[in-house]
């Protein structure tokens, strides 16, 4: 690194996926809609959820709220503040932006209390982090093998193979990419730049300046259909419409498709210790055998700040139809995963567990889309959740073992200067002696490689004989291009030489004699 320079890629203090201020104020109102949610403090406003005692996580006009005490498991603790432990646990990855955005999320929610804390007082979150290569908020290939396979396995599927072989879309995409944009292919960093650009008011190349919203995302089964669709024009330069969420679409589809194939089998096995965590703050509740020790009080509330990729495969481990497939999440996306304890069970209740729980995304009552829960119905029995995620929510005991790890599909690529030259040697092998050439051709270069790996062995060989004459002065040890320009070996005694083994070596000995090097300069 040259001197001026700092660690950074960027100048001054910006860093590489920093969150932004956009993202700062979203995060900010993500905090507002929660405290609107779950706390009270005295508004009986519609728009707040917890006007609804049935809402309420804490209620701030009752002094004595801020624990359930007399069931059990213990739920959090009326004597700490309700940002402390264990009212409250903050979980997020060591990457800036994630524990930023949790940071000002609990700002929006815990203000007030944050700032009533005093001028002579620091209000104190805890914050539980890992390191970020062995964090397990999102799917992680290296630390599970097993997760690659079951990646390149979809990749490798004929359900795959024939949307990118035939889909009239990604025909219409990859002509796009190489006409207008000179690429051969859309690569994966795509859908980032796409979003990141439009998404902070910077200019479009003119061919992609045609977002409208009016396309929205393609299902997976009308991209399928289109395959039978005539492609006359697709490849002849036409002009198209909406390219920007057609490459928008395409590179969403093409990252997740591992994400539900196969039952979310991918999903399963790479977010399966997350959900041990996540089910580790909802079993001991809904579960009577799984309650935690005497004393040990549960978190009223469990953030988890993560990525994008943390929500989708989250969502597809919950069904089929849960998640499209289809959506990526926008910016400062949340997940809800609400408990609920029934009271005044009644024989051939929905809820026979006495629990119910709400799945919210983004807003959006989400909880009827899973299997075995009641259609329009914003509540199901907890004991669904638990079975749709306990099997694979394993952390240490998970099996990560790859039988094997197959190269995912890719289709060969023919257009540009590849298919040129394929159409070329067709063309040269159809003409009249063109057999000829091609055997001609092939008897040159064997002629031209074989004086090539001549000179390279005759060269090779003096090199030796020289290596072989100076070998002597290391007392049968060889090393070569020790010597500059001006220094030889002179005997056995020569402290260039002895340097030169320590460093390789590591020795120290105090019968060595100094050499002529600056050891700091070296080191």
């Amino acid at each position: 690194m040259s001197p001026g320079k700092t660690g950074n890629h960027l100048n001054g203090t910006c860093q590489l996926g920093q969150l932004l201020q956009r993202g700062y104020d979203q995060e900010l109102q993500n905090g507002f809609h929660l405290r609107q949610a779950y706390v009270y403090d005295g508004n009986t406003a519609e728009e707040y959820a917890s006007s609804d005692s049935r809402m309420r996580l804490w209620d701030l006009t009752n002094e004595s709220d801020g624990g359930r005490k007399t069931s059990t498991p213990k739920i959090g603790d009326p004597t700490k503040q309700i940002y402390q432990e264990p009212n409250l646990r903050y979980r997020a990855d060591d990457e800036q932006r994630t524990l930023m955005s949790g940071q000002v999320l609990l700002r929006g929610l815990f203000e007030q209390e944050l700032l009533s804390s005093g001028d002579n007082k620091t209000a104190i979150i805890r914050l539980h982090t890992a390191d970020y290569a062995l964090d397990v908020l999102v799917p992680d290939e290296k630390k599970c093998p097993k997760t690659l396979q079951m990646k390149h396995e979809a990749y490798n599927s004929d359900e795959y193979k024939y949307w990118i072989d035939n889909s009239m879309e990604v025909k219409m995409v990859k002509t796009f990419v190489k006409e207008e944009m000179g690429l051969d292919e859309v690569p994966s960093s795509m859908l980032d730049c796409l979003m990141t650009t439009i998404c902070t008011d910077r200019s479009l190349p003119d061919s992609l300046n045609d977002y409208d919203g009016s396309l929205g995302p393609t299902p997976w089964d009308d991209f399928l259909q289109s395959s039978s669709t005539s492609t006359e024009g697709v490849e002849s330069g036409d002009d198209v419409t909406d390219m920007f969420e057609r490459i928008a679409n395409f590179a969403i589809k093409n990252y997740t498709f591992h994400y539900k194939y196969n039952d979310a089998a991918f999903a399963k096995q790479g977010m399966g210790p997350l959900w041990k965590e996540i089910m580790a703050n909802i079993l001991p509740i809904v579960d009577s055998a799984n309650n935690p020790s005497s004393g040990t009080s549960l978190p009223k509330l469990a953030l988890f700040s993560g990525h994008d990729t943390t929500l989708m495969p989250l969502l597809a481990t919950l069904g089929d139809k849960v998640w499209s497939g289809t959506d990526w999440p926008p910016y400062a996306s949340m997940i809800q995963i609400e408990i609920h304890e029934i009271t005044n069970l009644n024989e051939g209740s929905d809820f026979p567990s006495g629990y119910a729980f709400r799945l919210v995304y983004n807003g959006a009552v989400l909880t009827e889309r899973i299997d075995g829960c009641a259609a329009d119905s914003e509540l199901c029995d907890s004991q669904v959740l638990v079975n749709q995620v306990m099997a694979f929510a394993k952390y240490q005991e998970r099996d990560c073992v790859a039988a094997s790890v197959v190269p995912p599909y890719e289709k060969p690529y023919e257009d540009g200067l590849v298919k040129e030259m394929k159409t070329a040697s067709e063309e040269l092998v159809a003409a009249p002696g063109g057999v000829w050439v091609v055997v001609v051709f092939a008897m040159f270069c064997m002629l031209l490689g074989g004086m090539l790996a001549y000179f390279l062995m005759k060269r090779q060989m003096r090199k030796t004989r020289r290596y072989r004459q100076n070998s002597s002065a290391l007392g049968g040890f060889s090393m070569t291009d020790i010597e500059d320009d001006e220094t030889r070996f002179q005997s056995e005694d020569n402290p260039l030489i002895d340097s030169a083994l320590l460093l390789k070596y590591g020795a120290t000995h105090s019968t060595h004699k100094k050499t002529n090097f600056d050891e700091d300069k070296l080191m």
